[in-house]
């Protein structure tokens, strides 16, 4: 009988350690069951933790033009790709152009893509001014984008953006 005497007590207890015990503010240091392990050091396989000397270049850095009229001179399709004997490269350009550029530019590069009334239409690639541009200049397009279409830089490597210049300049002769 002496226990149910202290039954309430040992209930308002248990019920003060529930409720303080679940609230969580995210202010409180968490117990830890073994903190060595969550709080040991972790190597990153990708990251060096020595700084590189100040002003230094990476070795496969690319450096682009600052405009699209400076990118016309700057930039010049590698000799490899504009040789393409087996025509290995303009079969990738199409299928990169049909993967990244098809919905705006429509398959023909006239600006009839499939987006509709929605946007505004392209620029017709096709035109005589288009033709008259350098291949650095669609590739400097093609990296950082115009007016609403986006840059592709992040998305596309730097060989695959000029098979789509290689690609696009097919669809220009046609």
């Amino acid at each position: 009988m002496t226990l149910t005497r202290y039954l309430p007590a040992v209930a308002a207890l248990g019920l003060a350690f529930g409720v303080v015990g679940c609230r969580f503010e995210g202010t409180g240091t968490k117990m830890q069951w073994a903190p060595d392990m969550a709080d040991s050091p972790t190597s990153k396989p990708h990251k060096s933790y020595i700084d590189p000397p100040e002003g230094s270049v990476s070795m496969d850095a690319v450096f682009y033009a600052k405009t699209p009229e400076d990118a016309e001179t700057e930039h010049v399709m590698p000799a490899e790709f504009v040789a393409d004997a087996n025509g290995k490269v303009l079969k990738r350009g199409e299928v990169l152009y049909n993967t990244f550029c098809i919905a705006c530019h429509g398959p023909d590069a006239k600006g009839q893509g499939s987006l509709g009334p929605n946007f505004p239409q392209p620029p017709d690639l096709t035109h005589e001014s288009y033709q008259a541009r350098k291949d650095g200049f669609f590739f400097y397009r093609i990296t950082f984008g115009a007016n609403i279409m986006p840059g592709y830089g992040y998305a596309i490597s730097e060989p695959e953006r000029w098979m789509i210049v290689k690609y696009l300049r097919t669809l220009q002769h046609k």
